[in-house]
């Protein structure tokens, strides 16, 4: 009878190959016939069984059929104990594969739809993507130790300690590490803001991990690292809603008041009559050298040019009008007093023929 049993080393192999038959099968099923049926319907997770079938290794394929058929095999625990550490080893290297093609497809999706809602919102995203994949495989790593029978408590004792000195000696690179974070999430600027930094302007070209780069308005690229542009205050002239336009303009002195207060009505109604544009006030705002008219207004925009272009028709028109009444520009003088110079006459004593003179060179004897 028991010549009739097979061989455990062949039921073994046997049971092996046809593992590794019924997974191959499966996996070429999933990849090829299924993967066509796809994202007819909005079920996503059939999506995620395909991709993660496209995403297993032969290796781990293998090592899962060589599992399966050891269990049939009466061989010493040693041998069984060591086996089973091995294929967790290998499980846990598939399963950080899945993780991060998974975070890869999950982050993909994340940048689609903030593209779809602010363009320049995704700009940071490598950022996130590096810090997650960081955690990711540090969690299954500690995992893994920990399920071998190694202490992890000592391991991460010995890195805080580790880190703490590593943090000191790269105290500058890391604050510019988390103030890259910082932007990222709390998000003063993205890339594509035109913003001011002190004297400097410019456009947001790349939020790296330690610096910022800006194209200034004069070509050159000015870099900033992350932590001084924070330590900054920062003026994001995309952001505007609407934009603020004050202007003063100068009447002589002796002009009449009657057309100091036809030049106010012309400047409001001119201004009033103009589109994209919300008129604020006009005022004879102070006499000083000159007659001095304030102006404010706001364009309902943040555009630069529009906002340029509509002064200029203002101040055309005001220009024109002004000309029609007759009303004046003050020039830009400048009052120059000369004060009178004193003449001092000193009497000096002639003698042997010595002579003196005043201020103005006269000799007097």
């Amino acid at each position: 009878m028991r010549d009739l049993l097979p061989n455990p080393y062949l039921l073994a192999l046997g049971i092996t190959l046809l593992a590794y038959g019924l997974i191959s099968g499966l996996k070429f099923i999933l990849t090829t016939r299924i993967a066509r049926f796809i994202g007819r319907d909005q079920n996503q997770w059939d999506d995620i069984v395909v991709f993660g079938a496209e995403k297993t290794t032969p290796g781990f394929m293998i090592a899962t059929a060589l599992f399966i058929g050891m269990n049939f095999l009466k061989s010493s625990l040693s041998l069984r104990h060591y086996g089973d550490r091995l294929y967790f080893i290998i499980a846990m290297w598939q399963v950080a594969i899945w993780s991060h093609h998974f975070l890869e497809l999950w982050i993909k999706k994340a940048i689609r739809t903030k593209v779809q809602r602010n363009s320049a919102a995704s700009s940071s995203i490598g950022l996130i993507q590096l810090l997650a994949r960081m955690s990711l495989f540090s969690m299954l790593f500690l995992f893994t130790l920990s399920n071998l029978g190694v202490q992890i408590t000592t391991i991460i004792a010995g890195l805080g300690v580790g880190g703490i000195a590593v943090a000191l000696a790269l105290q500058r690179i890391l604050g510019d590490l988390f103030s890259s974070l910082s932007i990222v999430l709390d998000r003063p600027f993205v890339v594509g803001d035109f913003i001011a930094v002190d004297q400097f302007l410019g456009e947001v070209e790349k939020i790296g991990l330690k610096t910022t780069r800006i194209r200034s308005l004069s070509g050159e690229q000015i870099i900033f690292s992350n932590s001084d542009l924070l330590a900054a205050r920062i003026r994001n002239f995309k952001r505007m809603q609407e934009r603020r336009v004050a202007f003063v303009l100068n009447l002589p002195l002796r002009t009449e008041t009657a057309k100091i207060r036809a030049a106010v009505s012309l400047i409001t109604g001119i201004i009033r009559l103009k589109k994209v544009v919300r008129f604020e006030r006009s005022h004879f705002m102070r006499i000083g050298t000159t007659v001095e008219l304030e102006t404010v207004y706001w364009v309902l925009g943040d555009d630069y040019d529009l906002h340029m272009d509509i002064q200029q028709d203002i101040l055309y028109d005001i220009k024109t009008a002004f000309e029609g009444e007759e009303i004046s520009f003050a020039f830009p003088a400048h009052t120059v007093q000369v004060l009178p110079t004193e003449v001092f006459v000193r009497a000096v004593p002639a003698s042997s023929g010595e002579m003196s003179k005043n201020a103005h060179g006269t000799i007097v004897s």
